[in-house]
């Protein structure tokens, strides 16, 4: 079990679309901007890099940019960094204000959704995304020193992103899964939902059943798991980002192997790692 900073040697070709003999970059398996510390290696060339850095930047910015502010994520900019938030009041449309990021009580926001389409035995064309619900987690302490400091009720935005939050979910699962086993061990049927040449996420991405729980030291949890016969494997990915918040485990299914000498294969390799499951401190 890996529980910091960790580097995984290369494959040496792309994990997206199997290129060799191109220039390969670092993979963050989670990426830098939300804290991510484990890397693979010279793992994606320029082309699926500039694919999967566009949908990590539009999370990173859409959905939680304001968040990230406000709690001094990582950032590669450093020095550009601003120090405030323009914050408008929640009551009074017009009224803008200036904050200093330590104040402004921002939002976690995530998505509930049902199993992933594919474990319910679903056609891979039957889309659940609309049936997917945004909550938010909020510091109701902070929310209250804002009000009693400032006097207004500050306005919360982040923007509408399901399928792109599905894409880096996939993303962080499969670079999760190749922390213990090489692409050509399985089908890496989540690939062309990453690189966005398919669309429909729900059918491999899906929300654990179980209670949320708050993980106090970890910034994320990740780990690996398997379902399926001796003829049909799953490799399943379970994340869980703002792992010390009540952010739910959301569930990826990023392959299948087939037949039962390569199921056999891929149980043997993961049962000699004795562990699959990756974390970080808490940032």
């Amino acid at each position: 079990m890996s529980h910091g900073p960790t580097y995984y040697p290369s494959l040496g070709y792309c994990i997206y679309c199997r290129a060799e003999g191109v220039r390969l970059t670092d993979e963050h398996i989670v990426p830098y901007s939300l804290g991510g510390s484990h890397v693979l290696r010279d793992a994606s060339c320029d082309s699926c890099a500039k694919i999967t850095s566009k949908v990590e930047l539009k999370i990173a910015r859409g959905l939680w940019g304001q968040a990230r502010q406000s709690f001094g994520a990582t950032s590669r900019r450093k020095n550009k960094k601003p120090v405030t938030q323009f914050i408008p009041d929640g009551e009074k449309i017009g009224r803008v204000q200036a904050i200093p990021n330590e104040d402004v009580p921002a939002v976690f926001a995530f998505y509930k959704m049902p199993p992933a389409g594919i474990l319910l035995g679903l056609n891979e064309t039957v889309d659940t995304l609309p049936s997917w619900t945004m909550a938010v987690i909020a510091d109701s302490n902070r929310q209250e020193q804002f009000e009693q400091k400032y006097n207004f009720k500050p306005a919360v935005g982040f923007r509408h992103q399901p399928t792109e939050f599905g894409q880096l979910l996939l993303k962080i699962g499969y670079g999760q899964a190749l922390t213990h086993l090489d692409c050509r061990d399985f089908e890496a049927i989540c690939v062309p939902y990453i690189l966005g040449e398919k669309s429909n996420v729900s059918w491999l991405v899906g929300t654990n059943m179980q209670e949320p729980e708050a993980l106090l030291d970890f910034g994320y949890s990740l780990r690996t798991k398997v379902l399926g016969t001796t003829e049909l494997l799953y490799i399943i990915s379970e994340v869980k980002l703002w792992a010390n918040t009540f952010m739910p485990w959301y569930h990826t299914v990023v392959g299948r192997v087939q037949g039962r000498n390569n199921v056999g294969h891929v149980i043997e390799k993961l049962n000699s790692i004795n562990a699959a499951e990756i974390n970080s401190p808490r940032i």
